[in-house]
Order: structure tokens, then C-alpha cells, then sequence
């Protein structure tokens, strides 16, 4: 099925760009909505730009979708500018890295369906540490963004190693959030995994009194990867 995936450069619309292509898609581009607002219900804001080295680097052809960042306004933004990428891309279905938002991923059922898609959520329901352990071992992830009691500035700019997913499951575990971040507690960006390498060269940690911050990342490149000796 020739499908595209809604993108924001996180570990779970990477992750699940993995699990679409185990399963013989073809993913023939990414859609990476960059809303106005940063406090926008459905999607990432923290360095989205910089996932245009993600496309880059993997060669799928990538789509930036301005959307206003408001509630319900920014969905049905979404589904206006797709119309003509599915026409263009001869789409058949649209594949998201959903796990347990039931908000997220009805809104995306009913875009999927006016557009005439099989919306695809590979990670739907997936035991969420055993999830972020899988991810931690099959992908390297930075932390960029943090609003969870139990993370702070000390965990931003880093990478998720699966040592440190263990230590996260525990915090989640005691401070009640969600071990893959998908209310909002966290968010990532996805830095090598086995369809391309980044560098992040550098970058600069915000941290506000009321014990949230976000990693900016200031610099990154792709990485060359090394051929191996014939």
C-alpha cells in the first residue's frame, strides 16, 4: 500500500515508519504539521523544523502543512491541504504514530476517512514501557521536551539509552505519566535508527520556573555513514 506518514521527527511516527515498512508498505512521503501556536492539542511544536533532515536524510519526499495550532481548526487544516497530496501521491492510506491518545487518533480516523485513507496506528495499543523499550533498542532519541513531574532539565539534550528508558518507566510509574511521553510529558527527536544518522552538533536547554522546559536543538547535519570495506 503506498501510504504516507504524519511526521513530526519523535520517536513513535519514526518508530512506526519502521513497523509500516516491516509490513511491505511503501512509504512514499512524510506530512509534518508546523502549528502556529505551541500549545497546540494535536501537534508537536519543539523543533519540528529540524525533522526536514529526517526526509532528507532517509530520502522520503517530506510535506511541511502550516496549520493555526487551534483546537479542532488545526484538524480540519490538516485534512484541507492533503487533499492535493493525495491526488499527487497516488495515497492509499496514512500512518500515524498513535499509541493510546483516543483524541489524536479519532481525529485522524475521520480525516483519514473524508480523504478516502486507511488510517494505519502500528503502535495502537501497544504496551507502552514495553513500547519505549523496543524503541530504546532499536533507535537513538533525544529528549527535547519535558512537563512531567519526576523529569527535569537534567534528562533534556539527552539520549534515551535503554538504561535510561528503565529509569523513565520508573519515574512514570511514580509520578503516574505516560512511559512514552504520549500526553505531551515528553517529547523526542529521533537522532539515528536504521534508516539514516544525525549529528546534533549543538543545542540549548530552556528551563521555566513552573518545572517544564525544551531542549532547542541550535545545530544539527546529517551524518555520513561509513561503507564497509569490500
Amino acid at each position: 500500500m503506498r501510504v504516507a506518514v504524519l511526521y513530526t521527527g519523535g520517536k513513535d511516527s519514526h518508530y512506526a515508519i519502521l513497523k509500516a515498512l516491516d509490513q511491505g508498505h511503501d512509504v512514499v512521503c512524510l506530512i509534518t504539521a508546523v502549528a502556529k501556536r505551541k500549545d497546540s492539542y494535536m501537534f508537536h511544536t519543539v523543533n519540528i523544523r529540524w525533522s526536514l533532515l529526517h526526509g532528507e536524510a532517509m530520502g522520503i519526499p517530506q510535506h511541511l502543512v502550516e496549520v493555526s495550532g487551534e483546537k479542532e481548526r488545526e484538524v480540519e487544516e490538516l485534512a484541507q491541504h492533503m487533499e492535493g497530496l493525495v491526488r499527487e501521491c497516488r495515497l492509499e492510506g496514512l500512518v500515524t504514530g498513535a499509541v493510546a491518545s483516543v483524541y489524536q487518533k479519532s481525529r485522524v480516523d475521520k480525516v483519514a476517512k473524508r480523504l478516502g485513507l486507511i488510517h494505519m496506528a502500528p503502535l495502537w495499543g501497544y504496551d507502552q514501557e514495553n513500547l519505549l523499550r523496543e524503541e530504546a533498542e532499536n533507535m537513538r532519541f533525544l529528549i527535547t521536551a519535558a512537563t512531567a513531574m519526576g523529569l527535569g532539565p537534567q534528562h533534556l539534550g539527552r539520549i534515551v539509552t535503554p538504561d535510561m528508558a528503565e529509569e523513565i518507566i520508573a519515574l512514570s510509574r511514580r509520578y503516574g505519566f505516560s512511559p512514552v511521553g504520549e500526553g505531551g510529558e515528553f517529547e523526542t527527536f529521533v537522532v539515528e535508527s536504521p534508516l539514516m544518522a544525525l549529528d546534533v552538533v549543538s543545542g540549548e536547554i530552556h528551563w521555566h520556573t513552573g518545572g517544564w522546559g525544551y531542549y532547542e536543538i541550535k545545530e544539527a547535519k546529517i551524518k555520513e555513514r561509513r561503507r564497509p570495506k569490500i
